[in-house]
């Protein structure tokens, strides 16, 4: 892992770059604090050749609450925002990376969603590097009930990029303030109860309703096809179902459960966004 000396000022212009792109929050991890999550830092490790990772640099766009009051009844809008939020979180760290290599430093992005690792292991849903740990490490926000990262600014309705670079940036301070209120309104608005009051979230409930269209219900479905008579696999050929999951394979979009980001108080009433250092 490389051991570069930090400089406070190539940080400061990372930072304002970053934000240039359009990204609404940035932080620096440290690769050393990410030696507490084993299974991401061997990759850490092997994704950058030597010298390796100096500085993880984790970009957040927010996600509009008002498009998420809309989810329970049509899906398709908060989908459409999330295609859009993931399109331009990939044109940050391609940019980024371009401005990195200019600069004559290695950097490498993290996928955003997909493609992720597909292993018996991962089950298809668990990428390289989580960028909710970077995030937090990178002192933008800690864990809610909900598993996800709250932000002050935001809550929970932000997605992140992860870039890992060679470039000796200063890595910023986990945030001290616990954010979470414990208000348990994600768990009560859960529609599966995958959420536990003791904040352990099971994904196992979780991936087969915000997923029902993507991995988990694929299966189902080709299962149920293979299982059928003749007349039945054409009457589910020409389903609406398998419609959506050729409408879902096309756009990589697969969500349909946003309520725990919906009903989440944090953020919701924050105006100003902390100035980046």
């Amino acid at each position: 892992m490389s051991q570069k000396k930090a400089s406070g000022e190539l940080t400061r212009k990372i930072k304002r770059k970053t934000l240039s792109l359009g990204a609404d929050l940035v932080g620096i991890a440290s690769p050393k604090a990410m030696e507490k999550y084993p299974d991401q830092y061997q990759w850490i490790e092997k994704i950058l050749p030597p010298p390796g990772t100096n500085a993880i640099i984790v970009a957040g766009v927010r996600i509009p609450p008002s498009i998420l009051e809309t989810s329970r009844e049509n899906p398709r809008i908060a989908q459409f925002s999330t295609q859009g939020l993931y399109a331009k979180l990939i044109q940050i760290a391609q940019d980024l990376s371009l401005f990195l290599d200019d600069l004559g430093y290695r950097s490498a992005a993290i996928p955003t969603h997909l493609p992720v690792p597909m292993t018996a292991e991962g089950l298809g849903l668990k990428a390289e590097v989580s960028h909710r740990h970077t995030a937090l490490e990178a002192g933008l926000g800690n864990l809610g009930k909900n598993g996800l990262l709250l932000t002050p600014e935001f809550g929970p309705r932000v997605r992140f990029v992860s870039i890992l670079t060679d470039a000796p940036l200063a890595a910023d301070k986990p945030l001290s303030k616990r954010l979470c209120n414990d208000c348990l309104k994600c768990v009560k608005a859960c529609p599966v109860q995958a959420i536990g009051e003791d904040g352990k979230v099971n994904v196992f409930a979780c991936a087969p309703n915000i997923l029902k269209h993507g991995l988990p219900g694929l299966v189902r479905f080709a299962t149920e096809i293979a299982k059928a008579d003749l007349e039945k696999k054409k009457e589910l050929i020409r389903s609406p179902e398998f419609w959506e999951y050729w409408q879902n394979l096309n756009t990589g979009i697969f969500y349909y459960c946003f309520e725990c980001l919906r009903v989440c108080p944090i953020g919701k009433k924050k105006k100003t966004i902390r100035k980046q250092k």
